[in-house]
């Protein structure tokens, strides 16, 4: 918290006046780029996606040759080399989720150093309107009429002095208000990261304790279900395979047929197509013309700015302040 107001016959004084705290904000944003890593779903999807590649190996249909070669010792291997990999999969995503979870409590605590920054320039801001106006209104304005009265050029100088210092010390005031305002933006960005890092290892969480147990489940179910099957008969094998494999190729010439009539009929080019792209060059078209006339409402409001910026360092430049010039 500042201790004291600042002296405003001191250059130095003015120039550091709210520097700890604006060095504070900076130094926060250094940590938040050097310790956390923005987390998507990227790198979860991929280990989450490997997982199920594996499950779905397990479970996978079986030729005709398959049914000939002892198919419930092939499926135990197939479920003894998936389950090794699911297990590494497995403690790699507890892994990640445990780094999240260290960057939540990082960013709560990063949050509130933040917030407590917040305050500290606030404060920063409202003591130094206070002095700001108390020295204008105590030293720099009566200076300023001595000099008008005597017309003495020390007198003058001394009043101009004091009319710059009360003009940087407005300058460093806006700095903190800018510096204010990166800090407030700060706390829902830090916010906005630590939900992202929670649906994540949330999401992490979901994968290892349900999709896990259940594959195992359904694993002993159908290692069951195929010991069950080996005791049928050869004959009984064939005879379902055969059948199987007349009803998939009149299936597929059924599909085949079908799709070849299909295509033959259709369009070369869709009217619905044509429609979807006519409303997106129309869509097109409008946001072009509001984004011109958004930038020429942007321009003009920037010309304006200028032309009062312009008037008010001509008065200054003539010795005379806004209020001067209202009045």
């Amino acid at each position: 918290m500042p201790k004291m107001p600042p002296d405003f016959s001191d250059a130095n004084t003015i120039l550091n006046y709210g520097a700890e705290a604006q060095a504070r904000v900076a130094e926060f944003s250094e940590i938040a780029l050097k310790n956390l890593k923005a987390k998507d779903l990227g790198e979860v999807s991929e280990k989450i996606s490997e997982l199920i590649v594996h499950l779905k190996d397990t479970s996978g249909e079986k030729s005709a040759r398959g049914w000939f070669h002892k198919p419930t010792e092939a499926l135990k291997i197939r479920y003894q080399k998936a389950c090794t990999a699911v297990d590494r999969i497995a403690l790699s995503l507890q892994g990640q989720r445990d780094l999240l979870m260290k960057d939540i409590e990082m960013l709560d605590l990063l949050y509130a150093m933040n917030l407590e920054q917040y305050k500290l320039l606030t404060e920063y801001l409202e003591d130094g309107r206070a002095a700001l106006e108390q020295y204008r209104n105590q030293t720099a304005l009566p200076k300023q009429k001595e000099a008008e009265e005597t017309g003495s050029p020390a007198d003058v100088q001394a009043a101009r002095d004091a009319m710059e210092q009360c003009e940087r010390f407005e300058k460093k005031l806006h700095d903190l208000e800018l510096t204010r305002a990166v800090s407030l933006q700060m706390g829902p960005q830090i916010r906005l990261l630590q939900n992202n890092n929670t649906v994540l290892a949330e999401k992490i969480q979901s994968s290892v304790v349900n999709t896990i147990p259940l594959w195992k489940s359904q694993m002993v179910l159908t290692l069951g279900m195929e010991n069950s099957r080996a005791a049928v008969t050869l004959q009984e094998k064939v005879a379902d395979i055969t059948n199987a494999l007349l009803l998939q190729n009149a299936q597929k010439l059924k599909d085949t047929t079908l799709a070849v009539a299909r295509e033959s009929e259709r369009r070369t080019i869709d009217p619905g197509i044509l429609r979807q792209t006519n409303t997106i060059l129309i869509e097109t078209l409008d946001e072009m013309l509001k984004l011109r006339e958004e930038g020429r409402r942007t321009r003009a409001e920037a010309e304006e700015e200028l032309r009062r910026l312009d008037c008010e360092i001509r008065l200054r430049l003539m010795g005379k302040t806004c209020e001067t010039h209202g009045s």
